[in-house]
């Protein structure tokens, strides 16, 4: 068994931690045969992360957090707050715990995207909105506009207008409009029904029919 970390323990401890106590980390941090708990490093609050052995699964150590301080409950729970990087490595998804300046690292990286979003915002104010309301100018325009189409022989509603009333007068022949074509067509149904049957088969009716006897019958009426 490997009595050292896999890399300098110094990584793991807070540069602000007291002399005393960082010494007692690095002591702790060395894997004796004897030992059962191991410390493994700390976040950016302060708590610290151990590993011990687990008594049933020999191969597969457990992993836990002691709050800062070293005394919480459900009072003060909420207070405190697991990084992403070591709840992955408490949920053995990661294999090497996180250092501080890994931890330093990301606080960097959100501080810069609030930042840039920030400057993103402002400049998306400055800028404006194209669905912005028209100015004086722009309605002048639209107005004028407006009174040129209404003025003109050939206004847009004039136009449709008239396109209505040729679709509804429109004419088929020379003198035939779409009324009168309705009128006729109706006058022929008209005809149609009061000199039913107009078509061959629909007054055929069967005639009567009366089988004759066959010719073994006939045979043996005259033996």
């Amino acid at each position: 068994m490997s009595l050292q970390p896999s890399a300098p323990i110094s990584r793991y401890i807070l540069p602000s931690t007291k002399p005393l106590k960082s010494l007692w980390l690095r002591w702790r941090a060395i894997r004796f045969p004897w030992r059962k708990r191991y410390f493994i490093g700390m976040d950016l609050e302060g708590n610290t992360f151990w590993e011990f052995r687990d008594r049933l699964v020999a191969y597969r150590p457990r992993r836990i957090m002691d709050f800062r301080g070293g005394v919480h409950s459900f009072v003060n729970y909420s207070e405190f707050k697991v990084d992403p990087q070591w709840h992955q490595w408490l949920r053995a998804t990661r294999v090497e715990p996180p250092t501080v300046q890994e931890l330093q690292d990301e606080v960097t990286r959100q501080a810069i995207m609030v930042e840039r979003a920030r400057l993103a915002d402002e400049r998306w104010a400055r800028a404006g909105t194209l669905l912005k309301k028209p100015g004086e100018k722009e309605i002048r325009k639209l107005e004028a506009s407006a009174r040129a189409t209404e003025a003109s022989d050939g206004s847009l509603i004039g136009k449709i207008q008239q396109m209505e009333r040729e679709r509804v007068a429109v004419k088929v022949g020379k003198e035939t409009t779409v009324r009168d074509m309705e009128e006729r067509l109706k006058v022929e149904r008209e005809r149609r029904e009061k000199g039913r049957p107009s078509g061959p088969g629909e007054g055929f009716q069967p005639a009567a029919w009366t089988p004759r006897a066959g010719p073994q019958v006939e045979k043996s009426k005259t033996t």
